[in-house]
């Protein structure tokens, strides 16, 4: 009776710290890799499970370009993790000199070919698919972004016809168990779902938030899941500062 009652008091504890309740013994066999967002990896005990795709959601300004861009910065500069960054949007120059205002230089990294740059301009899907398959397949990379998620709908004129292919994009990318990060955009005026990411192939969903109170924005990151892995279920407050975004994990939401 004694030991029961011991393992029911930690479990109590450990919901009250904010994680969701989950075999212990199955997380502990997971290999993750540093996502490089301090506070972020202590919401995850420990970091991203390898191989994972993760959809990161956020309103315009959330800091989602921000994000993904000190996940491939450590990766390469920590880890030694090859990466590839897909830009739907964006021009490669415009993302490099965001970089710049942290200390990234990324322009170093493509000509030590550590990372690898495409970018789109043509709305021909099945080629965008082949040329992410072969540039992760070219520099064995270990880390993925592709900024905007949201332009995929763009490349289709049917919803069934998106849903299915990006899907498809979906477990392509998780069997070269290249961890993954597309990002979305959302808002209030258009349908927000990556037409089934989310709820069929993603194994991870984090929001940032960029939320109106009374007088001033207040930024915050919320994981809404994360297969093989134990979560912190409570919104943190995040902020940008000159070294890029930090979570902080020990202050409530509001106080």
């Amino acid at each position: 009776m004694k030991k029961q009652k011991s393992r029911s008091k930690k479990a109590v504890n450990r919901k009250a710290r904010g994680f969701e309740e989950i075999d212990m013994r199955k997380t502990i066999q997971i290999e993750k890799i540093k996502s490089g967002i301090a506070g972020f990896d202590e919401m995850l005990r420990g970091g991203i499970p390898v191989g994972s795709l993760v959809v990161l959601s956020g309103s315009p300004g959330s800091g989602k370009t921000i994000f993904c861009l000190q996940f491939i910065y450590t990766g390469i500069s920590k880890y030694n993790e090859n990466c590839v960054l897909v830009l739907l949007e964006e021009s490669k120059e415009e993302i490099f000199e965001t970089g710049l205002e942290f200390g990234w230089d990324f322009e170093e990294f493509v000509k030590k070919k550590t990372l690898k740059v495409l970018t789109v301009n043509l709305y021909d899907f099945e080629i965008l698919k082949n040329n992410i398959e072969d540039a992760i397949r070219s520099i064995d990379a270990k880390r993925l972004v592709i900024d905007p998620g949201v332009i995929f709908k763009l490349f289709f004129e049917k919803e069934l016809d998106a849903r299915k292919n990006i899907v498809a994009l979906g477990k392509i990318i998780k069997k070269r168990k290249c961890t993954t990060i597309i990002t979305n955009e959302l808002s209030v005026e258009i349908g927000s779902s990556l037409y089934g990411l989310e709820e069929y192939v993603a194994d991870g969903v984090v929001l940032l938030y960029h939320t109106r109170v009374k007088n001033k924005f207040i930024r915050s990151i919320a994981i809404v899941k994360m297969r093989n892995t134990q979560i912190m279920e409570q919104l943190k407050p995040l902020s940008i500062t000159t070294s890029g975004i930090q979570v902080h994990i020990d202050s409530e939401l509001f106080t």
